[in-house]
């Protein structure tokens, strides 16, 4: 391998920390967990009451609000993907201002894509939340790890890792406390340099692939993005 390749592909490996789209694509996957939030407690709340409202007839006029509001989710979705993802999606909902009450219900009733909204947004709670857990432990942990050598010393600092049933785990010295129970390894202490630098190697290494995951995920979120949401999609 020539050293240009070798530069390349050390750009390509390291260049992920310092590159603007894996923040772009950092802030897109955590706004994924508010939004999912909102979106599933405003669908959920209002495909209830509406439901449940229906004998009384208000029902109706809530579902259809339901309907024209995930028509409008859209435009925030895509808005969002644009700014962040820099893909080219768009979406144009149904217009109020240009339809009659009556012509607006019935162009928001009748499109089917509106259906696929109000299921697509509530799912987005579960994605959102999927994708909190994972970034908030593949960040969290490896940066632990990476700051270990300077604050492993420190008093009431304690780097603990479970390996086994009832043990824990320190990151400052790789050390076996023997202490766990049958069947399973003690807590691996972490305190001194040599076992500090160690785990702040292996926090690099797994910082860079969760970034690099965080990429993936976010070309796929976009690919699908620009899928779903699309004027033509409407036609």
């Amino acid at each position: 391998m020539t050293a240009t390749s070798n530069r390349s592909l050390s750009r390509r490996i390291l260049g992920v920390v310092v590159a603007k789209r894996t923040y772009r694509n950092l802030a897109y996957m955590f706004l994924r967990f508010p939004l999912g939030i909102a979106y599933f407690t405003l669908f959920l709340t209002g495909i209830t009451l509406g439901i449940v409202l229906i004998p009384l007839v208000i029902g109706v006029p809530i579902l259809i609000g339901v309907l024209g509001a995930a028509d409008y989710a859209g435009v925030i979705e895509t808005r969002i993907a644009r700014g962040l993802l820099n893909v080219d999606a768009t979406w144009t909902p149904t217009d109020a201002d240009e339809l009659s009450v009556r012509d607006y219900a019935k162009t928001v009733v009748t499109d089917r894509h509106n259906y696929g909204m109000v299921v697509y947004f509530p799912a987005q709670f579960i994605v959102g939340t999927v994708a909190f857990v994972a970034l908030t432990l593949g960040l969290v942990i490896p940066l632990t790890l990476l700051v270990a050598p300077l604050v492993y010393w420190l008093p009431g600092v304690r780097y603990e890792l479970l390996t086994g049933e009832g043990s824990t785990v320190e990151l400052g010295a790789l050390s076996i406390d023997s202490s766990a129970g049958a069947g399973g390894f003690g807590p691996i202490v972490i305190d001194t340099l040599p076992e500090a630098l160690a785990a702040s190697v292996v926090g690099v290494i797994v910082l860079l692939v969760a970034l690099h995951l965080v990429n993936a995920v976010a070309r796929v979120i976009g690919w699908l993005t620009c899928t779903i949401f699309s004027s033509s999609s409407q036609n």
